[in-house]
């Protein structure tokens, strides 16, 4: 058992809820250990402090009759829940349905009526061959055999190359 657990032990033998032969051998060990003395000594005086400064709170009736009246009270509340609830109306169901309804109609509407412009990719197209496209960094031409057996793809990367950059490149 560690430490925690017998402290804990004490703190139930303090407010009585041990059992004889397990508040017996705790008893010992606590005879044993100075700790735990001094632990049981100062929650039987805070024990003590509190029982002397709680004022009394007498019910107004007895206890099993108000123990009773919050019984009734439960079974009362329980009883008006289990009541069947009425009908709901038929523009609720209506409303229910409908509104979901709308707001993916709705949705659907706005991305459809929003026709996004095709961005300048720079791709032209001329007589010699099919499909070109330039940027600073990288030419790209497609051309197409008559009967469309082959397909070739020119790729021109041209970079520029100067002197600083030719020397790291070169090592």
């Amino acid at each position: 058992m560690n430490r925690n657990e017998i402290e804990l032990k004490v703190q139930a033998l303090v407010d009585g809820e041990l059992t004889g032969s397990e508040a017996e051998a705790l008893r010992q060990r606590i005879n044993d250990d100075a700790g735990l003395q001094q632990l049981h000594a100062s929650l039987t005086q805070m024990r003590g402090l509190i029982a002397d400064s709680e004022l009394p709170r007498p019910l107004p009736e007895s206890g099993d009759f108000y123990w009773n009246k919050i019984a009734e009270t439960i079974e009362r509340e329980e009883s008006a829940g289990e009541r069947a609830a009425p009908p709901a109306p038929a523009s609720r169901w209506l409303l229910r349905w409908l509104t979901p309804l709308v707001g993916v109609s709705a949705v659907v509407l706005l991305l459809t009526l929003q026709q996004p412009t095709a961005p300048d990719l720079g791709i032209m197209l001329s007589g010699d061959h099919e499909l070109e496209l330039s940027s600073d960094e990288i030419d790209v031409m497609t051309y197409n055999t008559d009967d469309d057996s082959m397909s070739i793809v020119w790729l021109d990367y041209s970079m520029d190359i100067q002197k600083d950059y030719m020397e790291l490149w070169l090592d």
